[in-house]
């Protein structure tokens, strides 16, 4: 993170800032500063000197990989249009090329998603990075790997931004990290290495992008449109808009230069901005007992809306950036949603962290970046922890934060007490008489409702142990044998690295009891197949299979759960690997045209049923 202003900055620091930004950027698995903050400097170099050497030049890359491919065409970066004037300049250029050539103008444009990951060309089975722009590094070894390739040609190395979102964004700051570290580390982080076999990690090659038409008449006009109608489709992390003008005979007459084509653009934004002063830190517990800083600022009106906290991300970067009261921050709102810091312009001089948790007075211990109170009896992690149980389990409604907040002011302390609440107790805690009734019914219905076991063990909050990792666990062992799992057992299993086992065993004694009690309580558990017990003469073994709408014949978690008996490879959401898109009633219209621009077979519920009696 930089602490500087780039309007402050001479030409000389603006350059050294930037040149250190791309190294952490490129060739580490960390980030110096946020992405708007870097096109923000980026842009006042621009403004000042747009013939500057570090604006004609291809951001360079370490070694890695396995040594070095000579690319058989110059892969370049892309020039950028931070406003709307740069974007009608380049317009402007584009049609007084056509009228030269006597074509036609307005002319055709193709718009597609800018990915924000890491560049690269595969072409005969060689997968090498962008590197120089005349030679990348060789990452074929990442094919072998569990990388999901999207076409040949020039792409993105991405990871599925859903997937970070649920199971990374604690640990990393932007996807993009955890992909670098994939692709440039010897020994991958145990995330990355779970990524990859979760399929999280895409090669994606442009020309698969979903894009959209316009010309150079309607451009400006339609951007806002086809921004939200070609990133709002997406999957993968963007940061921003490419622009491609269509005609091979333009493209040529246009030309390129050493650092990009002058026939491509990328259209991207700085949002607002705004300096605040920070007022307090108020340290929030979650139910790992990681502290989350939440930045109190002096309110401020921002796209639209009025801003009063930030997240700080955790204790190592207040204190790497001087955050405390008085310091001045640069804000804006990722998006024009989530507010976030981009800069610091001026940094408190005493940070201080606290020594005890804000909740419960016990001691704080610090792990890497984080300060962490390790008293599972904490209130604050208690009611984080039913927070996320009720929400991950999906079976119970009504307990809701409220509902959560007052079962830890009444002393509860584990699931099974919840479950073994009466109406009396409820209005003890201060539930009218009929909140109280309802509640005991979510409890009572829920235990013969359908759930799915990975949903149970997830609920319960083991750190490492989200939906994704607890299935897979549970591939290899049955639910009621959790509580007597060694480190040994774990790492027997792929994708569990020897950390990782070791902090999920040492976490289940805390959760054992509600464990055994769920076990046997929830009657109606839908258990994950085992790999080694599919039917490998099923017309759906092997194949990737999405299923979408409301099912009439059994509830969608039981079909995926007979789908993956018989072999099948459940899949979220629609790509190149899908197979079978199994279609039932009010399915929305994205995953359908996807399927159909991508080939997928679609069925009915009907349809899938009378295959699976063949």
């Amino acid at each position: 993170m930089t602490n500087s202003n780039p309007a402050a900055m001479t030409d000389e620091a603006l350059e050294q800032t930037l040149n250190a930004a791309n190294d952490a950027y490129r060739n580490t698995d960390t980030s110096m500063m946020p992405d708007g903050a870097y096109d923000m400097h980026v842009a006042e170099l621009m403004r000042r000197n747009p013939s500057h050497p570090f604006l004609a030049a291809v951001e360079p890359e370490e070694d890695f990989g396995l040594g070095k491919v000579r690319h058989s065409r110059p892969m370049l970066s892309t020039d950028k249009a931070y406003t709307d004037a740069e974007l009608i300049r380049w317009i402007r250029r584009v049609e007084a090329v056509a009228a030269d050539l006597g074509m036609d103008v307005p002319v055709s444009i193709k718009i597609n998603a800018k990915l924000d990951g890491m560049a690269g060309r595969l072409e005969g089975g060689v997968l090498a990075s962008r590197g120089d722009g005349a030679n990348g590094n060789d990452i074929t070894h990442m094919l072998q790997k569990g990388l999901v390739v999207s076409g040949d040609g020039d792409g993105e190395l991405v990871m599925l931004q859903s997937y970070f979102d649920e199971y990374l964004s604690d640990e990393f700051k932007h996807p993009r990290n955890v992909v670098t570290g994939a692709v440039g580390a010897d020994t991958p982080r145990p995330a990355a290495r779970q990524a990859l076999e979760d399929q999280s990690i895409h090669f994606v090659s442009y020309q698969s992008l979903k894009h959209v038409h316009t010309d150079t008449a309607a451009l400006v006009e339609a951007l806002p449109t086809i921004r939200e109608q070609v990133l709002g489709s997406c999957d993968y992390p963007t940061d921003g808009l490419i622009l491609v003008v269509e005609d091979s005979a333009l493209r040529d007459a246009m030309g390129s230069s050493s650092h990009h084509h002058h026939w491509m653009l990328a259209s991207k934004t700085v949002t607002e901005t705004a300096d605040v002063a920070v007022r307090g830190i108020q340290w929030q517990v979650g139910r790992t007992g990681r502290l989350t800083p939440v930045i109190k600022i002096s309110p401020v009106e921002l796209s639209g809306a009025v801003i009063s906290n930030v997240s700080g991300h955790h204790a190592g970067n207040v204190l790497a950036i001087g955050i405390g009261p008085g310091a001045v921050l640069e804000i804006t709102r990722s998006g024009e949603v989530i507010p976030s810091i981009i800069g610091i312009k001026k940094a408190c001089l005493d940070v201080e962290l606290p020594t005890q948790c804000p909740c419960c007075d016990s001691i704080l211990t610090r792990q890497r970046d984080f300060l962490i109170c390790g008293n599972d009896g904490c209130p604050d992690r208690l009611r984080a922890r039913f927070n996320h149980f009720f929400h991950i389990l999906g079976t119970v409604d009504l307990f809701g934060p409220v509902a959560c907040e007052r079962l830890v002011k009444a002393g509860i302390g584990s699931i099974r007490e919840v479950f073994s609440m009466t109406a009396e107790d409820f209005e003890v805690m201060g539930f009218g008489a009929g909140q109280a009734k309802n509640l005991c019914r979510e409890l009572k219905e829920a235990r013969s409702r359908s759930v799915d076991d990975f949903r149970v063990l997830a609920a319960l909050g083991i750190e490492h142990l989200g939906r994704g990792d607890s299935k897979r666990l549970l591939k290899h062992v049955a639910l009621k044998d959790i509580v007597s799992l060694e480190a040994s057992d774990i790492t027997a299993i792929s994708g569990f690295g020897d950390l990782t086992a070791q902090a999920i065993t040492a976490a289940i004694p805390v959760v054992a009891d509600d464990l055994k009690f769920l076990e046997r309580n929830l009657t109606n558990i839908v258990v994950t197949p085992a790999r080694s017990e599919a039917a490998a003469d099923s017309p759906i073994s092997g194949k990737h299979i999405v299923f979408t709408g409301t099912m009439t014949q059994g509830s969608r978690s039981n079909m995926i759960a007979h789908a993956e008996s018989l072999g099948a490879i459940n899949q979220s959401g629609v790509n190149k690997k899908t197979e079978i898109l199994v279609a039932g009633e009010k399915v929305g219209a994205s995953k359908l045209n996807k399927a159909e621009q991508l080939g997928t077979t679609i069925l009915s519920e009907s349809d899938y049923l009378a295959l699976l009696a063949q």
